[in-house]
């Protein structure tokens, strides 16, 4: 065997050989450490919004269980209150027929009670949905108990109105003796990333008994109201 068939490697090739091989690491780390991120971020997603489902399923529930009766409007009316925050963070209530929101075993479940969700801070001084309820003829300004929180993944909740004569959204609602036909229920939750876009989720909810509301106004108008060919109005809208 020849001299030159002993030769090795060089530190030369060596070292190029090593800085091929740090770099193709370095590539490699980051493409797994970004796959990772994004699978986190997607997983962080998929937990928040079956929280946020759970939430909207629990009000679309309750909506569409509303209750009203003519012999005493003003107990069993919608309630929206407009409250802001880092999102909108309203308050609605109603009277409901419905178990949504309610713990197991309570002595409500068996009958008509008033509602309230609102966001609220929980005990960790959270934003979180904030749950209340108690007899239906109870006054709610005379409401004052603890509340129960349900998610802390939901930091917001918005409610719009639907003005049927104007066939526009509202944010207000102040004819508290009835009920309204069609609500948009926004609920927000943090971005998955700082500065980004809130999680959210939207849906229209048509309210069954608010077309029995509706033909009783319209079956107790005034004698001459409103004058021939003119829309009757089944509601006061305050803009």
């Amino acid at each position: 065997m020849s001299h030159a068939d002993q030769r090795g490697f060089t530190l030369l090739e060596v070292l190029c050989a090593v800085a091929i091989l740090a770099t193709a690491m370095s590539v490699i780390l980051g493409t797994f450490t970004v796959c990772v991120r994004a699978w986190t971020r997607g997983e962080e997603a998929l937990d928040d919004l079956h929280h946020g489902d759970y939430v909207m399923e629990q009000l679309v529930s309750a909506l569409r269980s509303a209750a009203w009766f003519g012999t005493s409007p003003g107990k069993y009316g919608f309630h929206l209150e407009d409250r802001g925050g880092d999102y909108p963070q309203d308050m609605i209530s109603w009277v409901t027929s419905g178990t949504a929101f309610l713990p197991q075993g309570s002595e409500l479940a068996h009958g008509l009670h008033r509602l309230t969700v609102s966001i609220e801070d929980n005990e960790d001084g959270d934003d979180a949905v904030a749950i209340r309820s108690f007899p239906h003829l109870a006054e709610l300004k005379d409401d004052e108990s603890e509340p129960w929180f349900v998610s802390s993944v939901v930091k917001g909740l918005n409610c719009r109105i639907y003005n049927v004569e104007d066939e526009d959204w509202e944010d207000d609602w102040e004819d508290t003796n009835a009920i309204p036909q069609i609500v948009e229920i926004t609920l927000y939750m943090d971005p998955l990333e700082r500065y980004g876009d809130p999680i959210t989720i939207k849906r229209m909810v048509q309210i069954p008994v608010a077309g029995a509301v509706e033909k009783r106004v319209l079956t107790t108008q005034p004698a001459g109201q409103p004058p021939d060919g003119a829309m009757p109005r089944t509601r006061k809208i305050v803009r």
